[in-house]
């Protein structure tokens, strides 16, 4: 009787530890957890960037995840994956990242409260009772960081999912957002209108300015950084001493110019007045007045004639490079897979040492390249087109610059502010403040090409990934930049030679059969040994 009582107590005595240590286990597992991750980017698993930036917080942050209970699928698997990736950022805060999962539909006061942040439901549709019944369901976040929020309204897949909690939470807690002066009025894109894709990404880590240069305006000293994309029409010596003083206070620049004005339609190339290569020269790079061309390219349509009949083909277009020769030690490329270029010119990397300035080439050609100088022929049905040679290999088509530069205007008259009075007629007047020679150290990137960030260009989703990670590299604000690009990405069957596709069809077709009849003969063999041994 002893003997049992003794048993009974050592038995839940034996319960109660274990219940303890696995309640110790998930308060420790809370804030110390592991996995493994064996994909090639670790997507599954929160970068260094990600990590840093939750540990920094300096205050609570609260996530709400208003998400209706029993999703559907896919739906249901992307709530999961979103509750893992707050868990490890919550693991990571040092105790100041929060979160919580409400169910709106659950009470009529939570659905407003989801409502008033901008986050409405959505139609999905589901399977029930073998029908297809259209679901009312919500699935946003909300950020709350002292009297501040940020809303993600809809969490439809967990392809960028990182990247948008990382940044919003990056942007909720800055002190200040970061100004992106885009500059007009030389026949760039508007950025609201022909940049929807990268404005889209921008606007959620920046401001976006139009910079305006006309009656004497400056850019501002507020400018984190300025893009110059794609002009047609000449710089005045105002805008031109306006860029530059910008430079000289530290700002940093793109340069993204189109030195040939090509039209596909028209079959026309000429070269484009921009009145600014003596000014690139004083910067240590030039764009050269050329069109590179690439056999790995992109596709366009041509219309031929056989016969009676017109026939419309998609053919090779080598002034549409696909470029995939990319700088493997600067953060804005090294994760791309491709890029596409439209009617890019070539840069002149030799003048960047005679300036001090330290230059990093970003992307070139293929191995297969070249380029046409003088005479441009772009027309695709062309004799001359199709006699193109591919002689040359890397030429530079996008680089960086950093260094200190001086003034481009040092010993030079400053121009003039041009005023435009009521009467319509025009004031000129000298500039009164003061001229910086000498520039501190500063960042640039010069691409021979403007149109590839601009939405009728977009053939990949790299060239917009490119745009927003040279924002983040001009705004020295790097970290979310691997994020950006470590997602899954393609992976092609290499091509491989006739012979060897035959070696492999017939080994698919014979070996499982040949398997099989050696499995059998083995068999076969194993049971006569042991008849011969009895």
């Amino acid at each position: 009787m002893k003997k049992k009582r003794v048993l009974r107590y050592t038995t839940f005595t034996t319960i109660i530890l274990l219940l303890g240590i696995l309640i110790l286990i998930n308060l420790i597992s809370i804030n110390i957890f592991t996995r493994v991750d064996l994909t090639e980017g670790k997507i599954f698993t929160l970068s260094k960037a990600s990590k840093e930036t939750v540990r920094n917080l300096e205050d609570r942050l609260t996530v709400k995840a208003y998400f209706s209970k029993d999703l559907p699928a896919p739906y249901s698997s992307n709530a999961r994956y979103l509750k893992d990736q707050l868990d490890e950022y919550r693991a990571n805060s040092n105790g100041r990242f929060h979160y919580e999962f409400v169910d709106p539909g659950s009470e009529e006061e939570l659905e407003k409260e989801a409502r008033d942040f901008q986050i409405m439901p959505v139609q999905v549709q589901v399977i029930e009772s073998d029908k297809i019944e259209v679901k009312r369901v919500f699935m946003g976040l909300v950020f709350l960081y002292h009297d501040k929020h940020e809303t993600i309204p809809i969490v439809q897949t967990t392809s960028g999912l990182e990247y948008e909690i990382t940044s919003t939470v990056k942007k909720i807690t800055a002190d200040r957002i970061p100004n992106i002066g885009f500059l007009q009025g030389h026949g760039e894109p508007d950025p609201a209108e022909n940049m929807t894709v990268v404005m889209g990404g921008l606007s959620k880590n920046y401001n976006v300015v139009p910079i305006d240069l006309t009656e004497g305006k400056t850019i501002p000293d507020t400018m984190d950084a300025l893009f110059i994309i794609s002009p047609t029409a000449e710089f005045s010596d105002w805008d031109l001493f306006c860029i530059d003083q910008f430079i000289m206070k530290g700002g940093k620049a793109a340069f993204l110019l189109n030195k040939i004005d090509a039209n596909l339609q028209e079959s026309r190339a000429v070269k484009a007045n921009l009145n600014i290569d003596n000014f690139c020269r004083n910067f240590g790079f030039r764009i050269n007045d050329d069109l590179v061309y690439d056999q790995h390219c992109g596709l366009v349509s041509i219309q031929e004639q056989r016969g009676w009949m017109t026939i419309r083909t998609q053919v090779q277009y080598p002034f549409f490079p696909l470029l995939t020769n990319f700088s493997q030690d600067n953060s804005m490329v090294r994760d791309l897979e491709d890029l596409g270029m439209f009617f890019p010119s070539s840069i002149d990397t030799s003048l960047a040492f005679e300036k001090g300035a330290a230059l990093e080439v970003l992307v070139t050609s293929s191995e297969k390249s070249n380029r046409q100088t003088g005479r441009y022929d772009i027309n695709p049905t062309s004799p001359g087109f199709k006699k193109l040679t591919f002689a040359e290999s890397h030429i530079p088509l996008g680089i960086t610059l950093i260094g200190s530069f001086s003034s481009y205007f040092k010993d030079k008259e400053i121009p003039l502010i041009d005023e435009f009075l009521d009467d319509k007629s025009i004031y000129s007047k000298a500039y009164e403040g003061e001229v910086i020679e000498e520039s501190p150290e500063t960042r640039l990137i010069v691409m021979g090409d403007g149109h590839f960030p601009q939405d009728i260009f977009m053939n990949t989703r790299s060239n917009a990934d490119f745009f927003l990670n040279m924002a983040d590299w001009l705004a020295q604000d790097e970290s979310l930049i691997h994020i950006r690009t470590r997602e899954v990405t393609a992976r092609p069957l290499t091509e491989i030679s006739e012979g060897l596709k035959r070696f492999v069809k017939y080994s698919n077709i014979l070996a499982p059969s040949l398997i099989v009849i050696l499995i059998g003969v083995i068999r076969w063999q194993i049971r006569r040994s042991k008849r011969v041994e009895i």
